[in-house]
């Protein structure tokens, strides 16, 4: 046995050898509380169950209170917020038994010489989105994930009260003195060290294939046995709190690595099948996807019509009953389906596109009514350059969908402006404020190729100019939200549009 002392009492650790607790990971103890202690509030890492041995206590789970007595048995589960004060004359004694699941994680040997070209930089961004709704945002845990460049990635929101006393981590994501403590060389092994108001932190690299791919920190705990002095108010972890946390990042390093492992075979399978291809083989293959599309294109053609009939008896029945907003609503939302069902060109005038663009903020007037306030500013001729179709109305939609929040006062400035050879449009919206950190992650994950709308956007951007392009989230002047699209003016390019 080892007894761990603590400011708050003690815990008796019953040797792991014993053939009870022989699992893996397994922790048990005997945890004692003085009459008149109080365990501070904090957050369980690890998977805990409690059996009182001895005395009474008042716990607080969560913030709804208990009472806890000889024979109370619990079961409390990972990412709670706990408290305990000893409301006896006596010892409060329990028996205590905690899973922190710990793993070993296993890696190939690091490449000091370099990077390997194979593997992208960006991987590692596209993981932790991938990982970030599903797993990574239901921790509350304070950690920071960075890229190999000691960038940034991803930021927790739950630090320690003492943490957020001294250094306001959301305020300076990235920028605590702790995440710079640890030289960006030294950051491709596990470390455990000390800020400077004495918590205790733990780094641990993020290897995939021999590479450094960047570095997770998390803990900001104290620990009685490192011999720190005591903190005010700041809970003296016990040792399962330890393994629990170190766990959990091995569990988040894991996680990373294995979808670094889908997407580098999924790349890896689609450039093997496009260097397999035979010439023949790819011509068949485009003929049944050109068919397949014209199919769907036809289907989705059927279908426009009909709503577009249907919206235009539904504006001939709003005017015969004298509703104007009713009846201009249905206009503007014709206008939309006309113009991509009619347009046939992968390019159109840039006022074709405003002119779509109008229509959709004039629905949008329609909800928001003066909250909403649209500003343009565009330069005489700009109308008749050449750009993609549908390029800008996603653009503006973000705005609604990721930029306005709740504020009453929502503004949109679309601008358009041409110089000797290229054509710069600016989306400003007063929306949701990006730091410099949060606007690199999603330039990141707008050229990742992925599914989503901006990246879809990108893509169709990049087939259209090659590398001959801008397209990224900034802010402005005032800290507003950003998009700025530049690419080439053509000048003598035909359409190819249909008449509407």
């Amino acid at each position: 046995m080892s007894v761990q002392t603590t400011d708050w009492g003690e815990i008796t650790w019953l040797e792991e050898e014993h053939d009870i607790f022989s699992i893996r990971g397994l922790k048990a103890g005997i945890v004692t509380l003085p009459a008149g202690s109080h365990q501070p509030r904090h957050r369980h890492y690890e998977e805990q169950v409690i059996y009182v041995i001895e005395g009474q206590a008042l716990s607080i789970l969560d913030h709804v209170e208990s009472r806890l007595s000889v024979g109370s048995f619990f079961h409390w589960k990972a990412g709670v917020e706990h408290e305990i004060y000893n409301t006896g004359e006596g010892n409060f004694r329990h028996l205590l038994i905690s899973n922190p699941e710990s793993e070993i994680l296993e890696e190939t040997e690091f490449h000091h010489e370099g990077r390997q070209t194979d593997i992208s930089p960006d991987l590692i961004y596209v993981a932790i989105e991938a990982i970030r709704t599903q797993f990574l945002e239901t921790l509350h845990y304070g950690y920071a994930i960075f890229d190999f460049h000691g960038n940034l990635i991803l930021q927790s929101w739950f630090y320690p009260d003492f943490c957020v006393e001294c250094c306001q981590p959301a305020m300076h994501p990235g920028a605590c003195g702790c995440m710079r403590r640890i030289p960006l060389k030294e950051c491709v092994e596990e470390k455990v060290f000390f800020c400077e108001y004495g918590m205790e932190i733990f780094q641990y690299p993020i290897l995939f294939g021999g590479i450094f791919m960047g570095y997770i920190q998390s803990g900001y705990i104290r620990h009685s046995t490192t011999k720190k002095g005591r903190i005010e108010e700041v809970y003296d972890v016990p040792e399962s709190v330890v393994a629990g946390i170190q766990a959990l990042m091995r569990r988040i390093v894991k996680a990373v690595r294995n979808y670094c492992e889908f997407e580098q075979f999924r790349r890896d399978l689609m450039e093997k099948e496009l260097h397999i291809a035979t010439q023949e083989e790819a011509q068949q293959i485009l003929l049944k996807d050109l068919k397949d599309t014209q199919s769907a294109m036809t289907d989705l053609k059927i279908n426009h019509h009909f709503l577009f009939n249907t919206l235009n008896s539904m504006a001939s029945l709003a005017l015969d009953e004298g509703s104007m907003p009713l009846y201009q609503s249905i206009v503007d939302l014709s206008k939309m389906f006309r113009y991509t069902l009619r347009t046939q060109a992968s390019v159109v005038p840039l006022d074709r596109e405003i002119e779509y663009v109008k229509a959709y903020l004039q629905l949008q007037k329609l909800r928001y009514g003066e909250e909403l306030q649209i500003v343009w500013h565009l330069e005489p001729d700009v109308g008749k350059i050449m750009t993609p179709f549908n390029f800008l109305q996603p653009v503006v939609e973000n705005a609604f969908i990721h930029g306005f929040d709740e504020s009453v006062h929502k503004k949109l400035k679309i601008s358009a402006g041409k110089t000797a050879d290229e054509l710069e449009i600016q989306v400003i919206n007063t929306g949701a404020k990006l730091d410099e950190q949060k606007c690199r992650v999603i330039n990141q994950g707008i050229r990742s190729n992925t599914s989503h709308g901006l990246s879809m956007l990108y893509q169709k951007l990049s087939a259209v100019y090659g590398e001959k392009f801008c397209f990224e989230i900034g802010t402005d002047g005032r800290k507003n939200t950003r998009f700025l699209i530049r690419m080439p003016v053509w000048q003598d390019r035909k359409s190819g549009e249909e008449s509407v």
